[in-house]
């Protein structure tokens, strides 16, 4: 039997998370989740104030061709890092995907390179494709307002 080193061997168990309530900058319309990887005192909403880190990696104008101005980020709270994971809808039906990390309270910066969303963070990137697919691709006429409409309603991730 082939033995993992400790690093791989982490337990896995379902995330707390919450649907936050969606916000606009630079003519984006986002849907904010927060999945707790760690226990926290985190506000009810996403914490607009540090999000010149996270509005840099946006390409402008926010609504181009084949590219409706929409999308989603996870604030994912663990250790010993919290994640962002920016991800937005691009060349019609491309998930343009950014992420940014910080110690807790630092400030937001772009990854390493070795830094990446996880298991926990496919579970609502899995609902926000259905969603664009069934709001955006699927009807005659996109539908931004229902897609921002949907939203990840369970109480955990995994």
């Amino acid at each position: 039997m082939i033995q993992q080193p400790a690093s791989i061997a982490a337990r896995y168990a379902p995330r707390p998370v919450r649907a936050l309530p969606a916000f606009e900058v630079e003519g984006w319309k986002f849907k904010p989740y927060r999945v707790f990887g760690r226990a926290c005192d985190a506000p009810a909403t996403f914490d607009e104030a540090g999000l010149d880190p996270i509005v840099s990696e946006l390409p402008e104008p926010a609504v181009a061709p084949g590219r409706p101005g929409l999308g989603f980020l996870i604030e994912h709270l663990a250790t010993p890092l919290d994640y962002i994971v920016l991800c937005w809808w691009q060349n019609n039906n491309e998930l343009i995907t950014r992420i940014l990390v910080r110690e807790a309270g630092a400030p937001w910066r772009p990854t390493d390179g070795s830094e990446s969303f996880c298991v926990w963070d496919l579970d609502i990137m899995w609902f926000e494709r259905n969603a664009f697919i069934r709001t955006m691709l699927s009807m005659p006429e996109h539908d931004p307002g229902a897609y921002l409409a949907a939203r990840f309603e369970k109480a955990t991730v995994g």
